[in-house]
């Protein structure tokens, strides 16, 4: 009897130690476990009841109304003055109050799949959605051979970060654009690397829960990229201008600024759309009926989005993304010196047949003023070259094959 009272105190404890909470953001991923790379177990749109379990760092674990069992980042309780309508009908339909992982990866391909002709190409690569390339055990052991200095919190110069769903499928379809160009390599190693480097600097971002993607561009030249949702690109170039592990990660986080701050997308307002999108929902139609307001305003977003993404860079927004990567760099281990080093590194004239992914197709003049900049950060900062926060041997193990 005394044992059964027992069980029945202790369900009655955990029940009331349950904290009912809603989630306050205009998509909110459930994941399999605490971090980016798990994989999404259900979206959750503004508003949705939880019941908080636990807490692991950043993270909480959850219960749904549905019963399912997850975690949802901290920035999923943040409060927002009001919300991404656009994103809410497009992950909640008529009659759910959450999205499930196949009916979310759907989304997303109908949004990227037709985004561009020729988007197909390379489909197998980019559209992975919902596998992630690192899994928890990788990501712990990578994590472990750090010493990370205790910091305070989000530094004030990065702006509030919440995911908008929208901008996964036009990634998705600008992604596809730029693997059909160039073509990605099938380095698994080398990808890993560059997912495991990547996925760690983002642990000491605003935007911890995106889940980033990075691949690695057919290209020799020294170049990298990113766009909305979370996919960034580095080139083979890129790896062999590189000489240890911190110039990459340095090179990723300078990218991640980009896509945590929005520069892509700042000044699409101010462009006209060269590009025809027409058929980029067809597939999202089929999951959700036509086309209403929300998805044609996507059709121009996207195009906007792509034509300032292959203007050129603003000199500011590099400055300022600089500034915010060594940041990363430092809060994370490594030794932030490493930026302006490979800034210099890959300053040398960029080839006569220009494109998007010459050397940031920057102007010479610009660049050197960013170097300055960038120097400047090193010596008001405080920051030291320090070698045990460089990685050498690591960076050439896994970089043999591409290098």
């Amino acid at each position: 009897m005394k044992t059964f009272l027992l069980i029945i105190f202790l369900c009655c404890a955990q029940a009331g130690s349950a904290q009912k909470m809603r989630t306050t953001q205009p998509t909110n991923y459930l994941r399999e476990g605490p971090g980016s790379y798990y994989q999404i177990v259900a979206a959750l749109p503004a508003s949705a009841e939880v019941n908080k379990l636990e807490q692991k760092g950043s993270w909480l674990k959850v219960k749904t109304v549905q019963n399912d069992l997850g975690w949802l980042s901290e920035n999923s309780f943040v409060g927002k003055s009001g919300t991404n309508t656009r994103d809410e009908n497009i992950i909640k339909g008529k009659a759910s109050s959450r999205a499930s992982r196949a009916e979310l990866a759907a989304a997303v391909k109908g949004f990227g799949k037709k985004y561009v002709e020729g988007s197909d190409a390379g489909s197998d690569d980019i559209g992975k959605y919902s596998t992630p390339i690192v899994t928890a055990e990788d990501m712990e052991q990578f994590e472990h051979s750090f010493t990370v200095e205790p910091f305070r919190g989000y530094m004030n110069i990065e702006r509030p970060f919440d995911i908008q769903f929208h901008e996964e499928g036009i990634g998705l379809g600008i992604a596809q654009k730029i693997a059909a160009q160039k073509g990605i390599v099938n380095d698994r190693m080398a990808t890993l690397y560059l997912n495991m480097i990547g996925n760690y600097i983002a642990k000491y971002s605003k935007a911890y829960d995106l889940g980033f993607r990075f691949y690695i561009l057919n290209d020799r030249r020294a170049a990298a990229y990113s766009i909305p949702g979370g996919y960034v690109f580095i080139t083979k170039g890129m790896f062999q201008a590189c000489t240890n592990e911190a110039e990459l990660a340095s090179v990723l986080a300078h990218e991640m600024v980009h896509i945590v701050q929005r520069h892509g997308v700042k000044e699409m307002k101010k462009s006209e759309a060269k590009i025809k999108s027409e058929g980029a929902f067809a597939e999202l139609e089929e999951e959700t009926g036509p086309a209403g307001e929300e998805e044609k305003e996507l059709e121009e977003y996207a195009d906007n989005v792509y034509q300032n993404l292959i203007s050129p860079r603003l000199l500011s927004y590099e400055i300022a993304a600089d500034e915010i990567a060594m940041k990363y760099l430092k809060r994370a281990g490594y030794d932030p010196t490493m930026l302006p080093a490979v800034l210099q590194r890959i300053s040398e004239p960029a080839s006569a047949s220009m494109d998007i992914f010459d050397d940031n197709y920057m102007k010479k003049d610009d660049m050197s003023e960013r170097i300055l900049k960038a120097q400047k950060i090193v010596r008001d900062e405080g920051y030291r070259s320090r070698n045990e926060r460089q990685d050498t041997d690591r960076f050439i193990k896994y970089t043999s094959d591409i290098r």
